[in-house]
C-alpha cells in the first residue's frame, strides 16, 4: 500500500482511541493509504496508521470524497472526549472493620478413658473495600456533567455440610463530575464493599467457611451521553469478566 504524500509523524500513540473505523483515504496525487481518523486539528486531518503512529494531513490535499468523509465526521465526533484526552488513576482503599477470634468448649484436664471435646474456634474478619480515583485533562476545553458508572465484582466462597460453592456478586453504583476543567483533575470515589472471611472449626459441627474477596471495579465514564472511557482495576479484568461470570 503506497502512502499518502505530505504526511508529517508524530510520537507513537498510546491509548485506544473512540476513531472512526479504518478507511482507504486518497491524496490529490492519487496515493491511498488504510488508516484510522482520529481527529481534526486546523487544517490537517489527524490520522492513524497501521504501525500505530499518528500522522497529519492537509485537508485540502485529500480526495474531495475523503474531504466531505472528514468534514462529517469531525461535525458528529468534535465534541466528544476520547481516551487519549484524559488519564484516570485508580486506586484501591482497605479499611479493617473487625477482626476478633473466639473459642468454646474443650480445655481443662482430661481423665484417662474420658473423651476429649475439641474446642470450638471461630474466626472472623470484616473489611470494606472501595476506590478512590482522579480524571484528569488533557484538553484546554472545560467538560461538566461527567457521568462515571461502575461495577465492583467480589467473589463469594462458601464451604459447609452442603459442600463447596463460588460465585460472583456485582455491585453497580453511580456518581458524577460536575466540572472536569481544562488542563485539571478531579476526583471520585466508589461506595464502600463489605467483605467478611469466616471459619469455624472443631467443637462437633463440621468445618464452615466463608470468603468474600473483591476481584476489582471497572468504570464507565460518558458526557453528554456519549462514552468516552472504558477503564478497569486491575487492569486485565475487562478481558477477564466472560470467565470470571461463569
Amino acid at each position: 500500500m503506497k502512502s499518502l504524500m505530505a504526511f508529517v509523524l508524530c510520537a507513537p500513540f498510546l491509548g485506544v482511541l473512540a476513531q472512526a473505523e479504518p478507511r482507504i483515504f486518497t491524496n490529490t496525487d492519487g496515493k491511498t493509504v488504510e488508516a484510522e481518523l482520529v481527529s481534526v486539528e486546523g487544517e490537517d486531518a489527524v490520522l492513524l496508521l497501521a504501525n500505530r503512529k499518528e500522522a497529519r494531513v492537509p485537508l485540502k490535499n485529500l480526495s474531495a470524497s475523503d474531504q466531505a468523509f472528514v468534514t462529517d465526521w469531525w461535525k458528529e465526533n468534535k465534541d466528544k472526549l476520547r481516551p487519549m484526552d484524559v488519564r484516570l488513576a485508580i486506586t484501591r482503599k482497605t479499611e479493617r472493620i473487625d477482626r476478633k477470634v473466639t473459642r468454646s468448649g474443650g480445655g481443662g484436664g482430661v481423665r484417662p478413658g474420658q473423651n476429649v471435646q475439641i474446642p470450638l474456634v471461630k474466626k472472623l474478619t470484616i473489611d470494606d473495600f472501595h476506590y478512590e480515583a482522579e480524571l484528569k485533562s488533557y484538553v484546554p476545553k472545560d467538560v461538566s456533567d461527567i457521568t462515571v458508572t461502575y461495577t465492583i465484582y467480589k467473589r463469594v466462597s462458601i464451604t459447609d455440610k452442603e459442600g463447596s460453592r463460588t460465585s460472583v456478586e456485582e455491585i453497580a453504583g453511580e456518581t458524577a463530575i460536575r466540572l472536569l476543567v481544562a488542563h485539571g483533575s478531579a476526583t471520585f470515589e466508589t461506595e464502600a464493599v463489605r467483605c467478611e472471611d469466616s471459619s469455624q472449626t472443631g467443637g462437633n459441627k463440621p468445618r464452615e467457611s466463608k470468603r468474600e474477596t473483591i476481584l476489582g471495579v471497572v468504570f464507565d465514564l460518558s458526557a453528554g451521553d456519549k462514552d468516552f472511557l472504558r477503564q478497569s482495576y486491575p487492569e486485565n479484568l475487562v478481558e477477564r469478566l466472560d470467565e470470571l461470570l461463569k
